[in-house]
């Protein structure tokens, strides 16, 4: 088990993975970065050999443009990233997306992360009662604004459209997270990048106030890196 501290510019992640720490079983402030995808419709997604996070995250990214009702990327939140050691029922997270930089395609379309809490298949159109929280409009799937922008950094998503907290959703080990093209104002030029992501524990909002200025901000994360 590897610990990594994460400066305020998230950048520095992969100069600091190699850092060792005492193993432990999870807390809340810790963070996993999540840097395989899947690719729904790959021959929909154009490859690009620079452009991602770095070492720790890799150098490659894709990139997608337009409406498709059925090309996704999907990132899970299984044993190969947590190793048996996350939290196995309903926690909130916060999720930042890496976004890309890259002039000759910018991304700027509105695109959602979303969660599929029990890992199944298109559970977004029902209330899942493992989710706890009522949710509306008859559903408590959880979608947070990417907030892409042609920033070449890590970029916390939120506050809506749905959650439970502003910026915050409910996940757990075998959960996943996916991004899609399917919303009908997507014009031809709208693009949209698959990189990694990156996802922290944090307690419930009543308690936030007891981990501290350190936790809201950058500085002080705890990232949880394994050999």
């Amino acid at each position: 088990m590897r610990f990594t501290r994460i400066i305020p510019a998230l950048a520095a992640i992969a100069l600091l993975a190699g850092a060792a720490g005492t193993a432990s079983a999870w807390q809340y402030g810790d963070a996993w970065i999540i840097t395989t995808y899947e690719l729904v419709k790959p021959e929909k997604w154009v490859r690009e050999g620079n452009g991602g996070p770095g070492p720790g995250g890799g150098a490659v990214y894709h990139w997608t443009a337009g409406f498709d009702g059925e090309a996704r990327v999907r990132w899970r939140f299984d044993a190969s990233v947590h190793h048996g050691d996350a939290p196995t029922t309903a926690e909130l997270f916060r999720v930042w997306t890496w976004v890309p930089k890259n002039d000759a395609n910018p991304f700027n379309a509105y695109n959602p992360i979303e969660v599929s809490f029990d890992g199944i298949v298109d559970e977004e159109g029902s209330m899942n009662p493992n989710i706890p929280w009522a949710g509306q409009f008859g559903t408590n799937h959880q979608w947070l604004n990417r907030n892409l922008a042609n920033q070449g950094d890590w970029v916390l998503a939120g506050t809506g459209p749905q959650a439970p907290a502003p910026g915050l959703v409910y996940a757990k080990a075998g959960s996943y997270f996916f991004a899609k093209s399917n919303f009908g104002f997507y014009g031809p030029n709208d693009r949209y990048p698959a990189s990694a992501i990156m996802i922290q524990v944090v307690p419930e909002p009543g308690s936030l106030l007891a981990m501290g200025a350190g936790l809201a901000s950058l500085g002080g994360l705890l990232l949880r890196r394994r050999s």
